[in-house]
């Protein structure tokens, strides 16, 4: 069977993940981007909208914003931009799956050390959580959907739980991007869109509503047992939201700033803010998470295709990097096969899974079709 035809500016392949090409073999992400940049990434523009939120809520409560630590080059850099051109009051969470490796602990740790600002550890139910990771291996092949999903979900808990107005994070416009075509069914996107308009509480509690209900779905194919259901449910919602209640938003920080990954590290660094870059930095590189190589395994088994792919072809489509960067990236974030194993033995280890049953899942992946859940 013969490849399929590439988009000639991103490389995404037409028939994946709802890409088609035009007859001058542009495809229509390229083309919606095209459509859509000038207001979405236009940092100039939209940076405002971050300065009124952070002021109308200013000194209301103990802490202006919340941001996730991963130890990771952005959440570092949000954590450093925010108290120093901002002057916000933050205090910093980091999500403890068992997934993270010693060099991000390091790097929390020293992080934490040098800017003073208060961090909290979260330790999630892991009974609750290893069922939904366990799910999202052996349904989705994806054990990322329990991390992006559960951890958005959990980070508006906490912050309407201790009484913080934002929870601002430091996903990168590749990231964010990555499913940005007409009808996406990606749930950041929507996420994503009401951060570029003016805070809007009534919209948020409608939005979380909406979001709880499709959790309740996703989980209904996830989960056949109902007890299982109802606990990974009451771990990310914990109770209902009252009318005095804040309404916490889950804000990006790259809509509001430009991203340069390269010129992040290179300044963090002269800073001595206690970021060290891992061993093995590439660019997409995660060196914080100890599941990265199985993920990445299980998607091009799945897939057939790099799973740092739709990131590389939202930088091709942003013009942040050449067709010879983006290979130079993919040959980059490809995991050789004692990494994989590697990785693969902490998943089945935290998860309590057999080697046998995961080798059958993969297999079963391979087989499958490429259609993606929330792509």
């Amino acid at each position: 069977m013969s490849p399929s035809p590439r988009c000639r500016r991103c490389l995404l392949p037409e028939g994946r993940f709802h890409v088609r090409l035009d007859e001058t073999g542009l495809c229509n992400y390229c083309r919606h981007w095209d459509e859509t940049k000038d207001r979405v990434l236009d940092t100039e523009a939209n940076r405002p909208l971050l300065v009124r939120r952070l002021e109308a809520h200013r000194g209301r409560f103990h802490y202006d914003a919340a941001v996730g630590m991963s130890g990771g080059k952005d959440s570092t850099y949000v954590l450093h931009r925010l108290t120093d051109a901002y002057d916000a009051r933050l205090l910093s969470i980091t999500f403890d799956n068992g997934f993270l490796t010693d060099y991000a602990w390091r790097n929390i740790r020293e992080i934490g050390r040098k800017t003073g600002v208060d961090h909290m550890v979260y330790a999630p139910d892991w009974e609750a959580f290893r069922a939904f990771y366990r799910a999202g291996v052996a349904k989705l092949g994806d054990p990322c959907i329990a991390c992006s999903i559960g951890g958005y979900i959990l980070s508006i808990r906490g912050c309407r739980d201790l009484r913080i107005p934002f929870f601002v994070h430091g996903r990168s416009p590749m990231q964010m991007l990555r499913h940005w075509y007409p009808g996406t069914r990606d749930l950041g996107i929507g996420i994503m869109r009401s951060n570029l308009a003016e805070y809007d509480p009534q919209a948020l509690r409608r939005r979380y509503r909406w979001i709880a209900w499709q959790m309740r779905l996703l989980l209904l194919y996830l989960l056949p047992n109902p007890r299982e259901r109802r606990r990974v449910m009451r771990e990310l919602f914990g109770r209902r939201f009252q009318q005095d209640d804040a309404v916490p938003e889950f804000l990006a920080f790259f809509l509001y700033e430009p991203y340069d990954e390269v010129a992040i590290v290179n300044l963090l660094e002269s800073l001595d803010l206690g970021y060290r870059r891992p061993e093995n930095h590439a660019i997409l590189g995660h060196g914080d998470c100890l599941l990265h190589d199985a993920a990445a395994h299980l998607y091009e088994r799945h897939h057939g295709l790099s799973r740092v792919l739709p990131d590389v072809a939202a930088m091709l489509r942003q013009g942040a990097i050449t067709k010879d960067e983006a290979k130079e990236i993919l040959k980059a974030n490809t995991p050789s096969e004692d990494e994989v194993e590697t990785s693969v033995g902490h998943l089945l280890d935290r998860l309590e899974m057999p080697r046998r049953a995961f080798d059958r899942i993969v297999e079963r992946l391979a087989r499958r079709s490429e259609r993606m859940p929330f792509g």
